[in-house]
């Protein structure tokens, strides 16, 4: 079994389903429009970045 799978080619696929008839369908191309890539703002983050920062968030409240 191992010995004729190894034996089949995907040309010899290819070229049996050819001389069966199959018509080979191709893909209309996607046109897309040229745009620029939308600008991404960055995210604002209010959060304390130290630990000295986070000990005055907890002191003034």
């Amino acid at each position: 079994m191992v010995e004729f799978l190894d034996s089949v080619t995907l040309q010899k696929l290819v070229d049996d389903q050819i001389a069966k008839g199959v018509q080979i369908e191709n893909k209309p191309a996607i046109k897309r429009a040229i745009s620029s890539q939308p600008v991404v703002k960055p995210i604002r983050v209010n959060a304390p970045n130290s630990v000295f920062a986070l000990g005055n968030v907890f002191a003034k409240s």
